[in-house]
């Protein structure tokens, strides 16, 4: 089936920008015009709405307190702000959020560490993202994810035509979104209906 696409009306879209924003000012200060909100906070921020907005199987859990895993794939840089609007956000449903960074290098572009050992940390997550830093080779190990009840992030372009759950998109000077809701159904989890809604297209890889 070909992808289809769906537009979010434009003041819904608005209303998950400022949601977005007020995490961001909480952890980079009062004013925007005191410090500039870099497009990798915007990023961040995201990644802490979609673990806000989703639910996964009561066994993703150890214990009713265990936290969110968040692993990030990419830079440092990425991985500290995400780990910085994470915290600033706090706990969602009595759970903190546990940021986890795989760098370029175990993400794949080096033999030093084995890609069974990297796909392991991935299961063990409750989101993953791969970040554009770490090159258009980790979108490979999405594969190993199939069926897994881990939300799986990307900004690499077309990530869910190749069968991502969520493409974080550049359009017109603001960050939107992709959404693969058959991957992600297929994977036991269930991301809210207004998440969905905001997607800029929804659609998934051609049958």
């Amino acid at each position: 089936m070909s992808a289809t696409a769906a537009r979010a009306h434009p003041a819904a879209r608005r209303s998950w920008r400022r949601v977005a924003l007020v995490l961001l000012l909480s952890c980079c200060g009062p004013t925007p015009a005191q410090q500039r909100i870099s497009e990798q906070d915007v990023e961040a921020a995201y990644l802490v709405n979609f673990v806000r907005y989703t639910q996964w199987p009561q066994q993703s859990f150890a214990t009713p307190t265990s936290p969110f895993v968040l692993t990030v794939v990419g830079s440092a840089e990425i991985a500290s702000s995400v780990r910085a609007v994470a915290k600033a956000a706090g706990s969602i449903d009595g759970r903190a959020i546990d940021v986890r960074w795989i760098d370029n290098t175990a993400a794949g572009v080096s033999p030093a560490v084995p890609a069974r050992d990297v796909a392991e940390g991935w299961r063990e997550s409750h989101l993953v993202f791969i970040h554009q830093s770490a090159g258009s080779d980790a979108e490979r190990h999405i594969a190993q994810l199939a069926g897994e009840p881990v939300l799986t992030v990307s900004d690499l372009p077309g990530f869910t035509a190749a069968g991502g759950m969520l493409e974080l998109v550049r359009s017109s000077g603001h960050i939107v979104f992709d959404a693969n809701p058959a991957a992600i159904r297929n994977s036991g989890l269930v991301v809210s209906a207004k998440v969905l809604k905001l997607a800029r297209s929804i659609g998934g890889p051609p049958a």
